[in-house]
C-alpha cells in the first residue's frame, strides 16, 4: 500500500492476502501471515495496520492473522475496528480460530455492535473431503479399519481439550496426544475408559504425518466444536464411507435419523434421556440439541445438561471411549455415559428415565439378542407416561414368532406411532427393512386408541455408487409436523386405530394413485426390461414363435388353468382388483429343479429379463398379455407378459378381467398395474407377504395423457423388438448351425465312437440348439449319431 508500512510508518508495502467480494470486488478481509507459530500477536498487529489503511479510503475490512504452518499450531485471529480499537471477534469469550466466510464476513461489518460469531458447520462435501484425506493417510501409516475412526477420534479430543497446545513434531505430537487423552478421561471420571482410545507412539510413519492430520483437523473447526453440532459423529460417518462402514463390529445411525427420531418426542430441559446401545452417543447428541435448540445457554450450563441428563449404555470399548469424548467435546464429559451390559449393569436406572431412543443392534444368530428384549428393557428405564423412540427391524411389527410379544406390550403401553424408513438406509454398510415405534410406558392401549402410521420413501439421500448423497424432496420435516398435528396425508400417513396384531404401516396407509411422473419412471423401465429381454432370447423367442404359430404348443386363459377365483370384492375401475382377476401362480412349477430344456418360456421370481426363467419342456402354456408379481425373491417386482409362458408359484398373475378386456382394460393399463405394484412394494417383505387380496386395493392412475404417452413408448418399443428379433435370432442361428455342421462333419469321418472330449465338444453347442427348440434340425444332423452317445448326452431326439 502506497504510503503506508506495515508497523504503520512511510513507505510501501503490500498485505499478504486480501479477500474479496466475487461480485462487487469491495474488500472485505486484509491479511498477513507468519510462518513461525507464536508470531500471532506480530501477524494481527501488522493486519491491523492494513486495516486502517482501508478505513481511511472509507472502506470497511476485517484484519486477519495467521501465525504457523501445516507442521505446527496454526494461530488465527480476526479483528474488527470497534470505535478506536481493532478488537477480536470471539466465541465464547475466545478469539475465533478460523478465517470467517463472505456471508459472516458481510454480517461482521454491517451490524456495527456484533463481534460474536458461532463455529460454522463443515458441509458434507467438505467434510468427505477431509475424511477422504484422512483415511488415505491412516492406512498408508499401516493403521487398521477398526482402529481408524478411534485413532482420529484421539487425535480431535486432544486437540480441543489442549486447544491446540501439543507439540508437533514427531519426536513428541503422538504421546503427548495419548497423554491430553488420559487426562481428560480422567478428568470426566472415565480413566478405565481410556485405555481404549489411543494413538501407538511406536508408529513412525503415524508420527510424522501427525502435524499434517491435526491440520486438517484444524481445518474442521475442530478446537471451536459447539455443543449443537455432533462433529465428530458426523466425521465417522465419512470415515465408514471408505472403511466398510462396519469397522468395529456396529453400523452407526446417520445422524439426519438421530435428529428425527428425537424430534418425534417432545424434549424439555427436564427429561432425562437413556440409550441403552447408544454407540458413539448420536442419539443422545440428538436429544440435546433439542433441549438447546434456539436458546441461549453457558458452556456451564450445556456441560451441566449433559452430565445430569443423558444416560447411555455400551459394552464395546472402543465404541464406549469415542461416546465419552463426544460428551467431553461438549462439557467436561462426567456424564451417565456407562461402559457396561445394559442388562446387568447396577447402575441401570429402572423407572428414572423420561425418553428412552436409541438402534439396538438387530441379530445376525439365533444365540444374539432379539429387538424385543432391549425395547422391554428400555421400557424398564422409562417412568409411567415416558416415551420411547427406537428404531426396529420391520419384521418386529409383522412377524407371527413376534405376536405374543406385540400383543403383551399393548397391555401395559400405547403404540403412539410407526414409522416405516426408507430400505437403502443403512446401506451400503447393511440391508435393512427398518421401522421408528413409538410407546408410552404405562398407558394400556385400548380399541380407541389413535395410532399415527407414516412411510418415509425420501430422507434426503439417495444411493449413488455405495455413497449416499443428498437429494431434494425431504420428507422427515413433514412426518415430524405431521406425527404431531395428528394429520394424515393419502399415501404418505394416517392416523387410525389399529386393526389386527401387525404393526406395519403398510397394513394401515391406504393407497393413493401415484403421480403421473412417478409411474412414467416406473413404466420407462418396464419397457426397457421388455426390450431387453427380446435381445437377450431371440433366438429361443424366435423358434418359440414358429411352434406356437403352427399350433404345436396350445394357449389357454390362466382362470381355466388355475381352477380358482380371481375376484376379490373390488368393482372399483381405478383399483387393480377391479380390472384384473388375480391368481397365484402355477403348482406344476414349483420344483423347478425337475424342468428340462425345451422350446417353452417359463417366467418366476427372477429380477431380470422380464422375470424370464429359461425355456423348458411346459405345455399348459397362459394366454398373454398379464401381469406377474413376484411374492418371494425380488418381492414386489412386476412385469407385463406379452408372450404365453408358465409362471412358477413364486409370483402371482394378474389377468385382465375378460368382461372387460379391450372395452374397459387395454395394455396400457397392464403397464400401469405393474407399475403401481411396484412403487407399493415398501409394503411387503418376508416378513409380509404380498397377497392377492393385499394388492387388489391399490389406487391407479389412469390418466388419458399418460395411457397416450405409454402407448407411443409401446410403440417405439415393438418396431425395435420386432428387428431385434428378426436380426439377433438370424444371425445367432447361423452361427450354432456352422459350428454343428463343422462339429457332424467331424463325426461323419470318425468310425467308431466319439472319444470322451469329443463327445464333450459337441455337447453344449448342441444343448444350445436343443434350447431354442431347433429340434427337428439337430436330428437331420445326428441320424448317424450312436445310441450310446445319445444316451450319454441324456437327450431325446424324437420330439
Amino acid at each position: 500500500m502506497a504510503g503506508r508500512g506495515k508497523k504503520g510508518k512511510g513507505g510501501d508495502a503490500y498485505p499478504d492476502f486480501l479477500v474479496v467480494d466475487q461480485e462487487t470486488i469491495q474488500p472485505l478481509i486484509v491479511g498477513e501471515t507468519k510462518a513461525k507459530e507464536g508470531e500471532i500477536n506480530l501477524a494481527i498487529g501488522e493486519a491491523d495496520t492494513y486495516g486502517e489503511a482501508f478505513l481511511d479510503k472509507g472502506l470497511s475490512v476485517l484484519a486477519a492473522g495467521v501465525a504457523g504452518d501445516d507442521t505446527s499450531n496454526i494461530e488465527v485471529r480476526v479483528n474488527k475496528r470497534g470505535g478506536r480499537d481493532w478488537k477480536p471477534v470471539e466465541y465464547r469469550s475466545n478469539p475465533i480460530q478460523w478465517i470467517p466466510t463472505p456471508d459472516e464476513t458481510n454480517l461482521l461489518l454491517t451490524e456495527s455492535r456484533l463481534f460474536e460469531l458461532r463455529p460454522r458447520v463443515p458441509s458434507n462435501e467438505i467434510l468427505a473431503e477431509r475424511g477422504e484425506s484422512l483415511n488415505r493417510i491412516l492406512r498408508e501409516c499401516k493403521i487398521s479399519d477398526p482402529q481408524r475412526p478411534a485413532i482420529a477420534g484421539a487425535f480431535m479430543l486432544a486437540l480441543v481439550t489442549s486447544k491446540g497446545a501439543i507439540r508437533m513434531d514427531a519426536e513428541h505430537i503422538l504421546s503427548d496426544i495419548n497423554a491430553e487423552c488420559k487426562t481428560a478421561f480422567k478428568k470426566a471420571g472415565k480413566p478405565e475408559i481410556a485405555e481404549s482410545i489411543f494413538v501407538p507412539v511406536q508408529n513412525t510413519k503415524l508420527a510424522a504425518q501427525a502435524a499434517y492430520i491435526c491440520h486438517i483437523l484444524r481445518l474442521l473447526n475442530i478446537t471451536t466444536l459447539t455443543a449443537e453440532h455432533d462433529y465428530l459423529g458426523q466425521l465417522y460417518e465419512t470415515f465408514f464411507r471408505f472403511t466398510g462402514g462396519n469397522t468395529i463390529g456396529q453400523v452407526f445411525t446417520p445422524r439426519h435419523i438421530t435428529r428425527f427420531v428425537t424430534n418425534l418426542v417432545t424434549v424439555s430441559r427436564s427429561d432425562l434421556a437413556i440409550d441403552i446401545t447408544c454407540g458413539t452417543g448420536g442419539f443422545l447428541i440428538a436429544v440435546l440439541h433439542q433441549m438447546i435448540e434456539g436458546k441461549q445457554f453457558t458452556h456451564k450450563q450445556i456441560s451441566d445438561l449433559v452430565k445430569d441428563h443423558l444416560i447411555g449404555f455400551e459394552t464395546e470399548p472402543i465404541t464406549a471411549a469415542l461416546c465419552v469424548a463426544n460428551m467431553i467435546l461438549r462439557g467436561d464429559g462426567t456424564t451417565g455415559i456407562v461402559k457396561d451390559d445394559c442388562f446387568t449393569s447396577r447402575a441401570f436406572p429402572v423407572g428414572k428415565a423420561s425418553i428412552a431412543v436409541g438402534n439396538p443392534p438387530f441379530p445376525h444368530k439365533k444365540t444374539d439378542d432379539p429387538p424385543e428384549k432391549f425395547i422391554d428393557r428400555a421400557l424398564e428405564a422409562l417412568t409411567t407416561r415416558g416415551t420411547l423412540a427406537m428404531i426396529v427391524p420391520s419384521s418386529q411389527l409383522v412377524k407371527q414368532t413376534k405376536k405374543k410379544w406385540r400383543v403383551k406390550t399393548l397391555k401395559n403401553n400405547s403404540l403412539l406411532g410407526v414409522i416405516a424408513l426408507p430400505s437403502e438406509l443403512f446401506q451400503p454398510y447393511a440391508a435393512y427393512n427398518t421401522s421408528i415405534i413409538v410407546l408410552e410406558k404405562g398407558v394400556p392401549h385400548n380399541k380407541d386408541t389413535q395410532t399415527f402410521f407414516c412411510r418415509i420413501e425420501n430422507d434426503g439421500f439417495r444411493l449413488k455408487k455405495n455413497v449416499r448423497i443428498e437429494q431434494a424432496g425431504e420428507q422427515l420435516t413433514q412426518a415430524v409436523e405431521a406425527y404431531h398435528a395428528g394429520k394424515s396425508i393419502p399415501g404418505f400417513c394416517t392416523v387410525s386405530k389399529l386393526t389386527g396384531t401387525e404393526w406395519h404401516p403398510g397394513e394401515h396407509i391406504k393407497s393413493a394413485p401415484h403421480t403421473t411422473e412417478e409411474l412414467k419412471k416406473e413404466i420407462s423401465g418396464l419397457i426397457r426390461s421388455l426390450v431387453g429381454f427380446h435381445a437377450h432370447y431371440a433366438p429361443h423367442l424366435s423358434f418359440f414363435k414358429s411352434l406356437l404359430d403352427d399350433g404345436e404348443l396350445k394357449l389357454t386363459t390362466y382362470g381355466n388353468i388355475s381352477n380358482r377365483t380371481g375376484r376379490h370384492g373390488i368393482d372399483d375401475l381405478n383399483c387393480v382388483g377391479g380390472l384384473f382377476d388375480i391368481f397365484y401362480g402355477q403348482k406344476s412349477l414349483h420344483n423347478k429343479e425337475n424342468l428340462k430344456k425345451g422350446a417353452s418360456l417359463v417366467i418366476s421370481s427372477a429380477a431380470s429379463d422380464n422375470g424370464c426363467y429359461g425355456f423348458f419342456e411346459f405345455s399348459n402354456l397362459i394366454a398373454p398379455p398379464f401381469v406377474t408379481i413376484q411374492s418371494t425373491g425380488s418381492i414386489g417386482e412386476g412385469f407385463v407378459q406379452t408372450w404365453p409362458c408358465g409362471v412358477t408359484d413364486d409370483c402371482l398373475v394378474l389377468v385382465p378381467r375378460e368382461d372387460l378386456w379391450c372395452k374397459n382394460v387395454d395394455l396400457d393399463d397392464l403397464f400401469i398395474a405393474a407399475a403401481t405394484v411396484r412403487l407399493e412394494r415398501w409394503r411387503f417383505d418376508y416378513g409380509r407377504k404380498i397377497t392377492p387380496s393385499r394388492i387388489a386395493e391399490f389406487k391407479m392412475n389412469r390418466d388419458a395423457e399418460l395411457k397416450a404417452w405409454i402407448k407411443s413408448q409401446r410403440t417405439a418399443a415393438s418396431r425395435l423388438m420386432s428387428d431385434t428379433l428378426d436380426t439377433l435370432s438370424g444371425k445367432a442361428v447361423e452361427q450354432l448351425e456352422k459350428t454343428f455342421s463343422q462339429l457332424a462333419d467331424q463325426w461323419r469321418k470318425e468310425t467308431g465312437m466319439l472319444s470322451l472330449a469329443q463327445q464333450k465338444a459337441i455337447h453344449p453347442a448342441y444343448q444350445q440348439i436343443i434350447g431354442m427348440g431347433k429340434l427337428a434340425w439337430a436330428n437331420r444332423h445326428c441320424r448317424l449319431f450312436s445310441g450310446s452317445f445319445k444316451k450319454s448326452m441324456n437327450i431325446g431326439f424324437g420330439h
